[in-house]
């Protein structure tokens, strides 16, 4: 088959959409299908050419409902004359699925959307997306399938109310073996003395709660601990990072780090004693999943499908968190039972090779059922 898949942001590029997005690529490209990733220019991409999958580039940014800017125009020309067989538009409120929106009908091949959440549903956002979501309930329907993350969420609601095509629950996962090996020495390398060591792994958008987790350090000054926040600075106006760079300054228990080899960031989750997540909003956090692979136990707020998850806790205010992170420092027991029971359950169903067969199935069987002669690549 001949697939593409858009997404805002790819390689070099690091995050959560990033990552799930190659991992699916590279992986149906290793199986000999064709496999074109379209996302915004970067000029850190040296190569349009990266592990098999080809990267087309485009300098347009925006949303549907901010407004687009630059090459809309283009990349729509280009949707409609590179004739894929497959065309999955991940991820609403993003340049390269609202751009698409306009064109699905002139596409030959099969469409589907991976949702990703619909956060402009929630909170404030919800009156400037209002227009948006009434556009989406009638340009749903020209998808031929939507793929949801989690069973849970405002996505799969309005995808099962708006939706004419297939409707799938598709897991992200991880590749256990990257986390079987003990890799580098994550405390010894970044100087890390306390007794224990708190992680959390997510850009710097105000969004990913991270004052929740500065103001966690301040009240577990009784214990011994280190608080390391790894992700980049996305800048501008949603960006936390002068706030959490500020605290570590002030607080040697706070670490801010950042661009950090991607094999620190897998030892840092094998060495951490707890995981944090403290986001406002997520969908399928990719970071959970990470945190179960490496057999370490996760706190998070209840977002996205963390209540599916097994290997931690889930809870609703700043003070449960810190009640439970404070209980679970104090039994080493427990953390040890639930980051087993974790790494139990991702090593049984959440693995992306598995995860990558199921969309590799589901691709061919729509290209089957819609009778699309296929351009590249092998059907199935």
């Amino acid at each position: 088959m001949r697939v593409l898949h858009t997404v805002e942001f790819y390689s070099p590029h690091v995050g959560g959409a990033e990552r799930v997005v190659q991992r699916i690529s590279e992986g149906l490209a290793a199986r000999g299908h064709e496999v074109v990733v379209a996302t915004s220019w970067d000029p850190r991409r040296v190569q349009d050419m990266i592990n098999g999958v080809r990267v087309a580039s485009f300098r347009v940014a925006g949303n549907r409902a901010r407004g687009m800017r630059g090459d809309v125009g283009q990349y729509q020309d280009w949707l409609v004359r590179e004739r894929f067989d497959v065309v999955l538009n991940y991820a609403a409120q993003a340049w390269p699925t609202d751009a698409a929106l306009d064109v699905l009908g002139r596409l030959t091949g099969v469409k589907v959307l991976a949702t990703c959440g619909f956060s402009g549903l929630h909170g404030a956002r919800r009156l400037l997306y209002r227009g948006y979501y009434r556009t989406l309930q009638t340009r749903i329907n020209e998808y031929d399938a939507v793929v949801y993350h989690s069973s849970l969420g405002a996505d799969r609601a309005f995808g099962q109310k708006h939706a004419r095509g297939d409707q799938v629950v598709l897991p992200n996962g991880v590749d256990s073996d990257e986390f079987e090996s003990p890799g580098h020495a994550f405390r010894n390398t970044y100087g890390i003395r306390s007794r224990f060591l708190l992680l959390s792994v997510g850009n710097h958008y105000w969004v990913k709660g991270h004052g929740d987790l500065r103001w966690l350090v301040m009240v577990l000054a009784g214990l011994d601990v280190t608080l390391v926040l790894v992700g980049d600075d996305p800048g501008g106006l949603r960006s936390c990072w002068r706030a959490c760079a500020r605290a570590a300054r002030r607080d040697h228990r706070i670490r801010v780090l950042r661009e950090i080899p991607r094999a620190d960031v897998v030892a840092a989750y094998r060495e951490a004693d707890v995981f944090l997540l403290s986001s406002r909003f997520e969908v399928a956090p990719l970071v959970l999943v990470e945190a179960m692979a490496a057999g370490t136990p996760f706190v998070s707020y209840d977002v996205g499908n963390a209540q599916e998850l097994s290997g931690g806790i889930v809870v609703g205010s700043r003070q449960a968190m810190a009640e439970a992170v404070r209980a679970l420092l104090g039994d080493e027991a427990r953390r040890k039972a639930l980051g087993d029971a974790g790494q139990t359950i991702q090593r049984q169903s959440l693995e992306w090779g598995a995860i990558v067969d199921q969309y590799e199935r589901l691709y061919a069987r729509l290209v089957r059922t819609k009778g699309v002669p296929v351009h590249g690549g092998r059907t199935a």
